[in-house]
């Protein structure tokens, strides 16, 4: 009998009804590769086997093999790949749907490197309070540094809450379905990590204006505070800058933060 491994984060959905919503929301056809994260007891597996054109399943776990061969002598059309999946180098498979209960340990982690990779739709599961914060709007109590490195590369729909009974073993907290969308277009980011940095620096004040926080956690961007609260004065003075800078963290839009940190590397950079 199989038991599943708590250091592992193994909360296997087991709720039909949730598989079929994630499938549903997922709009499959005939002609799309889907890459699953995790392969659990192949509830989901089987779901997208019936309804996709090839399934790669990314799964760590090689004691599952079981629920895969079993699964393997019903449809031809999957593909198991035992490895770490934050290991995987996602540009060797061709899926172009992502849809998946993810191991919550590495929510984080798995959905910048799927969103680096590009997709055309993912529906995924995660802890529901990551999810509150993925999906947040500026001015929330659960906006913050996710909400924005998300939404400025991807669009991001709440689907539904999933109840702890969904799943075996009951994890003890509620989970939640959303959908991305590849935004590429939307916001032309200047520099990838340039960005990541100014957004670490400024929401670990989140509360503190934008000049503060930037100033408070200027090491995040190479600089002492003394050297960032020059730069500042002089950056300032651009157009729109100043205005911007006074806000407090929470309160500036995602639109407002790709802006701010573009015109601050060029502004650093391209002298």
């Amino acid at each position: 009998m199989f038991k599943p491994k708590k250091k592992l984060g193994q909360c296997f959905l087991m709720d039909k009804n949730f598989v079929n919503k994630a499938v549903e929301s997922s709009n499959l056809t005939k002609d799309d590769i889907v890459l699953e994260i995790g392969l659990g007891k192949g509830i989901l597996t089987e779901e997208l086997a019936k309804n996709a054109k090839k399934v790669y399943v990314i799964e760590i776990d090689k004691s599952l093999e079981p629920y895969a061969n079993k699964l393997k002598e019903i449809y031809n059309n999957i593909e198991i790949i035992w490895d770490d999946a934050l290991k995987v180098d996602l540009n060797t498979l061709d899926f172009n749907k992502v849809i998946a209960n993810l191991p919550y340990q590495i929510s984080s982690p798995i959905t910048f490197k799927l969103i680096k990779k590009g997709f055309d739709l993912a529906v995924l599961m995660y802890q529901y309070e990551f999810a509150k914060r993925m999906v947040a709007k500026e001015g929330t109590k659960d906006y913050g540094r996710l909400s924005v490195a998300v939404q400025s590369r991807a669009d991001v729909e709440f689907i539904t809450k999933v109840p702890p009974t969904a799943f075996h073993p009951k994890p003890k907290v509620y989970s939640a379905l959303i959908k991305i969308k590849p935004n590429i277009n939307k916001y032309q980011i200047e520099n990838e990590d340039f960005f990541d940095n100014f957004l670490r620096a400024v929401f670990q004040h989140r509360n503190k204006s934008v000049r503060k926080a930037l100033i408070d956690s200027s090491k995040e961007l190479g600089y002492s505070k003394e050297e960032m609260k020059n730069i500042l004065i002089k950056f300032s003075e651009k157009e729109k800058i100043g205005s911007l800078i006074e806000n407090k963290v929470f309160k500036l839009s995602v639109e407002e933060f790709v802006f701010l940190s573009n015109e601050l590397y060029r502004f650093l950079y391209s002298h």
